[in-house]
């Protein structure tokens, strides 16, 4: 199978295109059987280019990421969906569910007017109708497929885990014991869209408790979100260390230096009920994992299934981060052999190179589905009778054996030809794009092919 991966990200941002693109196609690349290309989402929309039909045409899958928010890119989607291709968007980040907080609600929930064709749409209006672009959605987290599900009927969606990128974690080994004069490091990482997981957990009132209790405890905080570390600054000096950002390569030395990793989640008590924060993927556990860490982390979907996989997932309390953190620094050696046990496991189910063959089933069962739902046609062209009912009927004819009779053959011919051109200005205009006009490929023979097929029958 051959996929394509739209991206979204740029030099500023470059964080979902890792784990979404080029992730996943570097993994697949090193697979015999399978292959993956990167194209960015602005080349993309170029589909009319020779050089991008060279790079997504050969595509069985092509994965547009998350910001499908303008009419150009709509319509590229279409035009590779007129083709037959499976076009799948990409999300993991839940948009409509921002809250105020967020620097990010400004722009995704509130009117954006100097963009493309926004119509005075909100952009989560406008990735909305995005999506109706598509055949489906993928996500690495569950409720972020049931949610856009619920708000488009009948739109299909699928879960599809962040993994590991191998060639970062085959060299880390376990960090040694600390000794009984060092410090003990609890380290957690994230954007600036995790302040809520650390407001709403019960993890801010543990952090004083924890330190009050555990004199050689130092926090380890990497992000850039400084409403968290304003909250670190109240603790006594020297028992937090802010971590500067590093590229996304040597993030796995970074959490292979704490001693036990975190990952706070708010679930019922946000503010919008509904969490923003519940719509993440596994990452932190998966990270934690690789690197034979143990690990703390909030209930609720997105580690459920990696609970008890070095780590333990409890209830946003603060008792309940306490006692979990406790449990695991009065049982330091024991919660680090069993994490250790666990790289193995982690390599092999966790990592994408070790994955692909489950991962290329996974978009095998999209394809036969999307195939099953639409006949194993073109989307959205009319094969039914409807459509040759309004048009001149053919008188009807007999061929004989040797298919002497030119002028049947003349009229049968001369229809074809009339069939054709009514499929090109009819059935083949899928969205705005015209395929009649546009095709590239060998396929308007296949087309004159199945209308003359249609008139004999």
């Amino acid at each position: 199978m051959h996929f394509v991966y739209a991206y979204a990200d740029g030099p500023g941002e470059w964080n979902t295109s890792e784990w979404r693109g080029r992730t996943p196609s570097d993994g697949i690349n090193k697979h015999p059987k399978h292959s993956a290309r990167l194209i960015p989402i602005s080349d993309f929309l170029m589909y009319w280019e020779p050089a991008v039909q060279a790079i997504v045409g050969p595509a069985d899958v092509i994965i547009a990421q998350r910001n499908l928010i303008a009419p150009s890119i709509w319509e590229a989607c279409d035009y590779w969906r007129g083709l037959g291709k499976l076009v799948l968007a990409d999300l993991d980040d839940d948009y409509p569910k921002l809250l105020p907080q967020n620097p990010a609600y400004r722009y995704w929930i509130l009117d954006h007017n100097d963009m493309e064709g926004h119509l005075g749409r909100s952009p989560v209006e406008l990735l909305t109708e995005g999506f109706r672009h598509t055949d489906g959605l993928i996500s690495p987290n569950e409720y972020i497929v049931e949610d856009w599900q619920k708000r488009i009927p009948g739109f299909r969606g699928y879960w599809v885990p962040n993994y590991a990128n191998w060639e970062w974690y085959k060299d880390i080994v376990q960090k040694p014991s600390p000794g009984p004069d060092e410090q003990i490091v609890i380290g957690w990482g994230g954007s600036i869209s995790h302040f809520d997981g650390w407001w709403f957990s019960g993890l801010r009132e543990a952090v004083p408790i924890i330190c009050k209790k555990y004199p050689r405890v130092q926090w380890k905080i990497c992000g850039g979100d400084g409403r968290i570390k304003e909250l670190m600054e109240k603790l006594a000096p020297g028992r937090w260390l802010d971590q500067d950002s590093v590229p996304p390569h040597e993030w796995p030395g970074v959490v292979a230096s704490f001693d036990i990793g975190i990952a706070p989640l708010c679930g019922p008590q946000s503010p919008a009920g509904e969490s923003y924060d519940l719509r993440r993927s596994w990452l932190k556990a998966v990270e934690y994992i690789l690197t034979g860490t143990p690990w703390v982390a909030s209930q609720g979907i997105v580690y459920e299934k990696l609970d008890g996989r070095g780590g333990r997932l409890i209830p946003n309390t603060a008792e309940a981060w306490v006692e979990a953190l406790s449990d695991i620094l009065d049982n330091l050696e024991q919660r680090r052999a069993e994490s250790a046990a666990l790289m193995e496991w982690g390599r092999d189910n966790l990592t994408m190179e070790h994955v692909v063959d489950d991962y290329v089933k996974t978009f095998e069962r999209i394809v036969t589905e999307y195939n099953a739902a639409k006949g194993a046609r073109l989307p959205d062209v009319l094969y039914s009778k409807d459509f040759f009912r309004d048009t001149p009927e053919v008188a009807e004819v007999k061929i004989g054996l040797h298919g002497d009779d030119e002028g049947v053959l003349q009229s049968l011919q001369e229809r074809t030809m009339q069939l054709s051109n009514d499929w090109h200005g009819g059935a083949l205009q899928i969205g705005s794009v015209d395929l009649g006009a546009c095709l590239q490929y060998p396929f308007l023979n296949t087309v004159n092919e199945i209308v003359y097929r249609a008139v004999i029958e």
